[in-house]
C-alpha cells in the first residue's frame, strides 16, 4: 500500500486531467509511486475520454483507481446495512451546480481508507511544477510531526468568486475582451499571462529558495494535503467554499496546524470560466458569508461547537448583507459600462443577460433566513460528523472500501 494518496476530481475535462497528472509524475518520485484516485464527474462523452487517459497512465506503470458514479455506485452496494449506505451517500452528494463539496468527501473517505501517511486533494486545473521546490516532496518528507493540514502558495488565475471576478474585468476599460455570452473567458494568447486581469503575476519565492511554512487560518482545497498522525478529521461541509469552512472547523475543533508551503511551484490555470447560473451564485454567495461569519467568531478553546452555536445566528445575518452590497457594486458597474458602449448592441446583450442573472440572485437572497440558516448549516455540520466517524472508525468499513477501490484499480 502507497503512503502517499493523490485524489483528484474532474469533470468533462480530459485535457486538462492529462496536464494535471502529467505535470505532477514529472520529475516527482513521490507522485510517481503515489496511489492515485481520479473521481469523474463527466458526462459519457468525456468519461471515456478520461478512462483511455486513465488506462494509458495505467500503462506507464502508475498506480491508479478510477472512480466514476458506477464504482461509488459499487461502494455504497458492498456497505452493509441501509444506514451505512445512506451516511456514505449523503456525505458525498453533489448538485447540479456544483460538484466539487461531495467530490471532495468521496476523496476524503477513499482516499483515506487506503491508510496513506499523507493524502493530496487535486483539481484538475492545477498544474504542479519541479522547478524549484517541490510540495508533494515536502510534504511526504516533512518532519514536523503530528497531522497537519497544508496547501502551497500558488500563482496562475487568482481564487475568486465567480462574482468577484466579474467585479475586476468590468471595472477594466478593456473589459470586452475578457467577457463574452459564454462566460469570462479572453484571447487565448493572452488568458495564461499577465494581460489577463485575473492573473497572478508575482511568480516571488520560486527557484531554489528553500521552502518554509507559515501558519495560516485557512487553506484552499485545490491543491492541499492531509497528512495523517492519528488525527480526528472532519468531513466537508455543504455549500461553496467547504475546503475553506472545513479548514476553520478542522483547526477550532482538533487545533489542526493549518499551513502555507511558500517557494514551491503551483498553478492554478483553468480553461475560460463560464458564467454562473442564480442558484450557483446565491450557493457561492452563501459560502462565502459562512466563511465571513467563521473568521469574525473564531471559535476555539474546550468547548468551540458552543461558541460557535452561540454566536453564529447573529454573526451569519449580517455577512449575507456584506455579499448584498456586493451585488449592488456590480450592478453599479454594469450600468457603468452600458452608457459607455451604447452604440455596441452586442455588448448590450451581454450585460443585460448578466444582469437578469444578478436580478434573480437578488430576489433570491431576499428569500434567504439567516437564522434558519445557520440553525440547519450546524446541524448538518454535526450530522455528517456523526456519519463520518461511524463510517471512520469501523474497520469492517473501511476494508470493504478499500476492497472496492482495489479492485477498481485492477
Amino acid at each position: 500500500m502507497s503512503s502517499t494518496v493523490i485524489a483528484v476530481g474532474t469533470a468533462n475535462r480530459p485535457e486538462i486531467l492529462n496536464r494535471c497528472v502529467a505535470a505532477a509524475v514529472e520529475g516527482c518520485s513521490v507522485a510517481r509511486e503515489a496511489h492515485w484516485i481520479v473521481l469523474d464527474d463527466s458526462s459519457p462523452p468525456d468519461g471515456a475520454l478520461n478512462l483511455e487517459i486513465v488506462q494509458d497512465w495505467r500503462r506507464s506503470g502508475l498506480q491508479l483507481t478510477y472512480v466514476d458514479r458506477i464504482v461509488e455506485d459499487e461502494i455504497v452496494d458492498s456497505l452493509p446495512g441501509s444506514s451505512f449506505r445512506s451516511s456514505f451517500a449523503h456525505l458525498v452528494a453533489r448538485s447540479s451546480s456544483c460538484r466539487a463539496p461531495g467530490g471532495r468527501n468521496l476523496a476524503l473517505l477513499t482516499g483515506l481508507a487506503l491508510n496513506p501517511e499523507v493524502l493530496f486533494f487535486v483539481d484538475d486545473d492545477m498544474v504542479h511544477r519541479h522547478e524549484g521546490n517541490c510540495f508533494f516532496h515536502w510534504c511526504a518528507n516533512s518532519n514536523s510531526g503530528g497531522s497537519f493540514v497544508a496547501a502551497p502558495r500558488k500563482l496562475g488565475i487568482r481564487d475568486m468568486t465567480y462574482l468577484n471576478r466579474l467585479l475586476i474585468v468590468l471595472n477594466r476599460h478593456d473589459w470586452s475582451r475578457f467577457i463574452s455570452d459564454r462566460g469570462i473567458s479572453a484571447e487565448p494568447a493572452s488568458w495564461y499571462s499577465s494581460e489577463n486581469p485575473l492573473w497572478k503575476c508575482c511568480d516571488s519565492g520560486g527557484g531554489q529558495v528553500s521552502a518554509t511554512v507559515n501558519e495560516r487560518e485557512v487553506v484552499s482545497g485545490q491543491l492541499m494535503a492531509i497528512r495523517d498522525g492519528g488525527e480526528e478529521w472532519l468531513p466537508f461541509p455543504s455549500e461553496y467554499n467547504e475546503d475553506v469552512n472545513w479548514s476553520f472547523l478542522q483547526s477550532s475543533f482538533h487545533g489542526t496546524p493549518l499551513l502555507r508551503v511558500s517557494a514551491v511551484n503551483a498553478r492554478h490555470l483553468p480553461p475560460s470560466l463560464g458564467h454562473s447560473g442564480a442558484e450557483a451564485i446565491v450557493s457561492e454567495l452563501v459560502g462565502t458569508a459562512i466563511t465571513r461569519a467563521l473568521r469574525q467568531i473564531k471559535p476555539s478553546g474546550e468547548q468551540p461547537r458552543k461558541t460557535l452555536t452561540g454566536r453564529f445566528q447573529d454573526v451569519l445575518g449580517l455577512a449575507i448583507k456584506q455579499e448584498v452590497f456586493l451585488l449592488l457594486q456590480i450592478e453599479g458597474a454594469i450600468r457603468h459600462r452600458v452608457r459607455t458602449c451604447a452604440a455596441d448592441g452586442g455588448a448590450i446583450e451581454i450585460l443585460s443577460k448578466i444582469e437578469r442573472t444578478l436580478v434573480d440572485v437578488s430576489e433570491r437572497l431576499k428569500t434567504v433566513d439567516a437564522r434558519r440558516l445557520a440553525i440547519d448549516w450546524l446541524e448538518d455540520i454535526e450530522g455528517r460528523r456523526k456519519m463520518f466517524l461511524a463510517l471512520r472508525h469501523n474497520e469492517m468499513i473501511q476494508a470493504l472500501i478499500r476492497g472496492v477501490l482495489l479492485k477498481a484499480s485492477a
